[in-house]
Order: C-alpha cells, then structure tokens, then sequence
C-alpha cells in the first residue's frame, strides 16, 4: 500500500466534515486548513489561530469536545524540594481521521495555581506526572483560554520522506534515541517527531512563542 502523503493526515483532520457539509462548499476554502504564519506571527493550523483561537473554537473545528484537566509535570530537583510545572490541557481522543488532538492552553501561573486548588481526582502517572480534573467552575471557564500549542498524533504513521514532501528540509534533525527522531521546522513553529516505536507527533506553536513542552502526553493515548 502506498504511503498516505502528509497533506492526507493534516487536511483529513479538520477538511472531512468541512467537504461534506454545505456551510464549505458555499463559503469555506481550503486555505483555512492548510499551516501558515501571518503577518503577526501567529500559526495557523487545522483552521485555528494559535495564540487567539480558544478551546470553544477548537471544539467547533474539530467538531469534537475537548476533555480538559490540569497537570503537574514534574522538574529536576532542586534540593530537598521537588519542583512541578503547571500546564492546563484540553484533549480530542479522535476527530475526523481518528487522529488525536492535544492543546496546550495559556494560562497565567497565579490563574493555574487556582485552577490546581479547585481541582479533583488526582491521578499518578508511571512517569511521575499528575492528571486532576477541573473543578465545577473551570469545566465552563476553560472553553475561553487561548491555545498556546496544537499537537497533532497522526492516525497514520510518518516518516522523513513525507515530512519533506510536505514541509521541505527540517532546520537540524535530532536523534532522541534508537527510535525517536525529531525534525525541526523553526519558521513553521513545528517539531516533528517520529517514532518507530510508537506514535509519531506534530507540534505546532507560534514560532515567537516557541519553548520546550514536557512530552509526555503519550501516557494517555
């Protein structure tokens, strides 16, 4: 079987229900679901706008709710004291494609400690991560955040070959390991990562707002 080209996966995921419907056919277009960077510097992917599109227009572009919880991921110890990072995620188990959707939301760290102080259902990862569920008056509140970074886990596996055809030449290619290779895109604010091992990732974040997020939502697939 021939490989399923790039354009295939990223498309699918957001343009399947679009083709389908009457609402794309009489005013929709295409480039609302290719990725590109504005004027301002802001990435456009899956028909969103990173750093202005919210969960609420996540849910309605991927016609699909979000399961969204706050984590703990933990740092490098400093001392005695174990240090955590707070990130508020938003989840899509399966859109169109049944690939997966993970945001990454931007929230101020005096808003997530609050969030975390409401929370419920603390669950422990392998990894040392911690899942909690929002509280009542977050579940609402969360739909309003912005998102800071689109992950996207292909229903389909990669490889270097279709991540050139479709993004070019990668920036600097990276061994992780014996079966993760991660290719950079820095002018496309995509980290690529390819796993023979397991699922392969797509990161998206607007390029001015490019930093390393823990990657370790492979836990929950």
């Amino acid at each position: 079987m021939g490989k399923i080209s790039l354009v295939f996966i990223i498309v699918m995921a957001s343009a399947t229900y679009y083709l389908t419907s009457t609402s794309f056919q009489s005013s929709q277009s295409l480039q609302q679901n290719r990725t590109w960077i504005d004027e301002t510097g802001k990435l456009h992917v899956l028909g969103l706008t990173l750093g202005k599109s919210t969960v609420r227009d996540a849910e309605i572009a991927l016609r699909s709710r979000a399961d969204a919880a706050i984590f703990m991921y933990p740092l490098h110890d400093e001392g005695k004291e174990k240090k955590f990072k707070l990130v508020l995620e938003a989840y899509f188990p399966s859109i169109a494609d049944h690939s997966k959707v993970m945001l990454t939301l931007d929230v101020e760290e005096q808003q997530l400690e609050a969030i975390r102080q409401r929370s419920t259902s603390p669950r422990l990862y392998p990894n040392g991560v911690a899942r909690m569920n929002l509280g009542n008056e977050d579940i609402l509140a969360v739909l309003k955040f912005t998102i800071h970074t689109l992950t996207l886990i292909p229903s389909t596996q990669l490889d270097a070959a279709i991540l050139k055809a479709q993004f070019g030449n990668p920036k600097r290619i990276n061994t992780v390991n014996k079966h993760i290779t991660t290719y950079l895109y820095p002018n496309l604010g995509l980290t690529a990562s390819i796993n023979d091992s397991g699922k392969d990732k797509l990161v998206f974040t607007s390029p001015k707002h490019q930093s390393i997020m823990p990657a370790i939502q492979t836990e929950r697939q």
